[in-house]
């Protein structure tokens, strides 16, 4: 839990902190409410640590999300998120069922919802602030039947995973209508497996939990304001590792009303 609750503190730090940065004295911002709409689509691939086995391997999902935003203050953002991710789990091997099992089914649906908060401050022609975002996915249950059985056999999955995504960010003011930034990120990913197995009066349950390897990473995006009521936004985003990276690629499209 700790290795949550310091970056989300060193974000709050950080967004109190520029509220106190030297500039001109400007009155206090009124309370506002400014709404948007948007669709997103995310694709990540993830390398999960089992530590029962202390072996790695993949996982790439596919993320589709409707997002509601509102602006309450000037710059402070908030999202609610809710959509769908296709989760694939490469090659998990269970072996504390009646039957081992090596499972490799390809992607899982299931609901993914979530929330983001970010600030922005306007610093000359540079742009300090902040941001942290939470992703919940529930796969659906799914059942398959065990091939090559004399009697019959039946498994079902259930996935679940959550992450947390907090960072600072810089950005640059000097476009009219172009907002490049880029963004220190700290990930924290982590879930859990559960497979029951069902063969006549044998039945097992097994919970395989998952971590992920490489946390800290950098960020890079841009976003474009098309017209007064629509903007499109990008991020690629890089995690190393020992033994390779993980990366995310965002997109999304806004409209204000």
């Amino acid at each position: 839990m700790r290795k949550i609750i310091v970056p989300v503190m060193f974000l709050l730090f950080l967004l109190l902190a520029s509220r106190s940065l030297p500039g001109e004295e400007k009155e206090a911002p009124h309370f506002s409410l400014k709404f948007r709409f948007g669709a997103e689509t995310e694709i990540f691939k993830r390398s999960l640590w089992w530590s029962e086995e202390e072996k790695t391997t993949a996982l790439n999902a596919s993320c589709g999300l409707f997002r509601l935003e509102t602006e309450i203050l000037n710059g402070l953002k908030l999202a609610l998120l809710a959509g769908y991710s296709s989760s694939d789990f490469h090659s998990l091997i269970f072996k504390h069922l009646p039957f081992s099992i090596d499972f490799e089914v390809g992607g899982l649906g299931g609901s993914l919802f979530g929330a983001e908060v970010s600030q922005i401050f306007g610093l000359n022609s540079l742009a300090l602030g902040g941001r942290a975002r939470f992703l919940l996915y529930s796969g659906q249950e799914k059942k398959w039947a065990i091939p090559e059985l004399a009697v019959e056999g039946e498994l079902k999955s259930q996935p679940k995973w959550k992450q947390i995504t907090v960072g600072p960010i810089l950005g640059y003011n000097g476009y009219e209508n172009f907002f490049p930034y880029i963004s220190i990120v700290y990930n924290y990913f982590w879930g859990e497996f559960s497979l029951q197995e069902i063969i006549e009066n044998l039945a097992g349950i097994e919970t395989k939990e998952m971590k992920v390897r490489g946390k800290i990473g950098l960020a890079a995006g841009a976003s474009f304001q098309v017209s007064p009521r629509f903007s499109l936004g990008g991020e690629a985003t890089f995690l190393p590792h020992k033994d390779g990276q993980n990366w995310s690629l965002n997109f999304k499209g806004i409209f204000s009303f």
